[in-house]
């Protein structure tokens, strides 16, 4: 989960805001001025600072203009105790990603947060990405290059160590605009699920690797489909469930197992266990296993982290959201096992966070 700095001199307002984010499974650092903000700045990375703009001696709003001079990669959220319009303005103007207005509720601390954090993130995403864009054509290449290696290796061992493959997992996460390590989690949280619902180890390892994959046909979708900020028209939504379809034939023809796995998992990982998911409508056991689990484990990482169009869901939230699914998006029993060894999981997604 992100790191934050609080900048509070007012002890209650302090205990206050502690709380409610160490609720929601923020870290949380706090400070009483802009010297002790600074020195917090130096010495470990924060994701956000939450200001206030009447700090002791040097005011939030000057701790501010240093935030965007010298930590731009920062975000910030400013908290006043007055409706002060002027003061809103240069905050703004400084760059500022939120503003709230004591005295502020939970749920309105809770959401200016994880969205100055989606912004953030969005806008270092796209920092990212602009400088990617100019070698697609590069990467498009290694494409075609990492399935023929795949293709030719002789054994699940060769595939894996492959370093074409690792640029064929890293290129279905950039064409998906992620920020890393979407793949590899579901591929460790499959692994652990797997091997709790008795899998040998063998296809767990298996599972891992294969689920990695389950994205890859997003390669094919256009930019202005897969990173649209809101929602997909009807038209659209038909393009992007061609992503499953397209993984499947990219990997089906390969001569490892490991692949072809990998092959099953594209074409599965989007039906439902009540017939209602893409792209053939299968339920219950008519959906492979392996795609049941991976299935899961996509959605979990896909609630739990920002997305183009929404930031992070907070864990509890996401897992409610995934239990009121039970039996009908999601296959019980494999549901029920991530359950159990949550532990496992969110160890997982905080080793391997974005």
């Amino acid at each position: 989960m992100a790191e934050l700095l609080l900048v509070e001199n007012d002890e209650v307002s302090r205990r206050w805001a502690l709380r409610i984010l160490r609720e929601q499974a923020y870290v949380c650092e706090v400070v009483g001025d802009a010297g002790q903000a600074r020195a917090a700045l130096a010495s470990r990375r924060f994701e956000l600072v939450l200001v206030d703009a009447n700090l002791p001696g040097e005011s939030g709003l000057e701790l501010l203009a240093t935030l965007r001079a010298e930590h731009s990669e920062v975000a910030v959220v400013m908290v006043s105790g007055d409706d002060d319009l002027a003061l809103a303005a240069a905050a703004i103007e400084l760059g500022v990603h939120g503003y709230l207005v004591k005295p502020v509720r939970p749920g309105e601390l809770l959401i200016s947060v994880a969205v100055a954090l989606h912004r953030r993130r969005r806008e270092a995403e796209l920092s990212r990405l602009q400088v990617l864009r100019d070698s697609r054509g590069q990467v498009a290449h290694e494409l075609e290059g990492a399935l023929n290696v795949t293709r030719r290796a002789a054994d699940v061992g060769e595939a894996l160590q492959s370093d074409t493959m690792r640029r064929l997992v890293r290129l279905a996460e950039f064409r998906d605009d992620q920020t890393g390590q979407h793949m590899l989690r579901v591929g460790r949280y499959c692994e652990i699920i797997a091997s709790h619902l008795g899998w040998p180890q063998e296809r767990s390892e298996q599972l891992r690797v294969a689920s990695e994959l389950h994205d890859v046909g997003k390669v094919a979708i256009p930019d202005r489909i897969l990173r649209k900020p809101g929602k997909l028209t009807a038209a659209e939504f038909d393009v992007m469930r061609t992503h499953t379809q397209v993984g499947y034939e990219l990997l089906a023809d390969a001569d490892v197992d490991v692949m072809r796995l990998a092959a099953t998992i594209a074409l599965t990982h989007h039906e439902r266990w009540d017939g209602g998911g893409y792209p053939r409508g299968l339920s219950a056991e008519a959906i492979s296993p392996e795609g049941r689990v991976v299935a899961i484990a996509d959605v979990f990482d896909a609630l739990t982290s920002d997305r183009v169009y929404r930031p992070a869901f907070p864990i509890g939230i996401a897992l409610d959201m995934m239990a009121a699914e039970r039996g009908s998006h999601f296959d019980p029993e494999p549901l029920d096992a991530m359950l159990e060894v949550f532990d496992q999981i969110e160890g997982v997604r905080r080793v391997y966070g974005d």
